[in-house]
């Protein structure tokens, strides 16, 4: 599981980003073998509290009555969201057990599944670390919020140059106002 992770935890977000490319990678591989419908793309790759548009509502809803593969691998993605909302870490292993269970047997048939399959393999892998974070106040929130902060520096720096300059471009982006007034 790429990313980062702090005091033996495994961000959250890192879990769904694992299977929204998986659902992804096997959308792409359908789209090689079949015509997908229209719209397919952002129907997959959005979650499902996120606001879709028709199109995408119907390509989502013509990809589970043809039985897509890609619908499958969408429908494993949302399922992590009961294991999200577990309030316990024993309520969490017991809905990460059984999510294992009946994803892996759900997936098993269909070989353009294989990003799935292997999505949860990592995901079994990874387990204990994943479970630490219902005991943890630990997160690396904080980082990936300074890591954005500092992608856009990144950007802005195209015409510095040298280092020093994106090095205080950064300072200026992600230091407290107060911090750079004071010295």
């Amino acid at each position: 599981m790429c990313g980062i992770h702090v005091a033996g935890s495994v961000d959250w977000f890192h879990v769904v980003q694992l299977f929204t490319k998986a659902a992804d990678d096997v959308r792409k591989l359908e789209g090689r073998q079949t015509k997908l419908p229209d719209h397919t793309r952002w129907a997959v790759l959005k979650g499902a509290e996120k606001k879709r548009t028709q199109n995408q509502e119907n390509a989502l809803l013509e990809l589970v009555e043809q039985g897509f593969a890609t619908a499958k691998a969408y429908r494993v993605k949302e399922l992590l969201r009961l294991i999200r909302r577990a309030e316990s870490r024993q309520a969490a292993k017991w809905r990460i057990t059984h999510f294992l269970k009946h994803a892996t047997e759900y997936t098993a048939d269909c070989p353009l599944l294989e990003p799935v399959r292997n999505a949860l393999a990592s995901f079994e892998r990874h387990m204990p670390r994943i479970l630490h974070r219902w005991h943890s106040l630990h997160t690396n929130a904080r980082l990936e919020g300074f890591n954005g902060l500092f992608q856009a520096a990144r950007a802005r720096a195209r015409g510095y140059r040298n280092v020093e300059n994106f090095i205080t471009m950064a300072y200026l982006i992600a230091a407290p106002i107060q911090i750079l007034v004071a010295t």
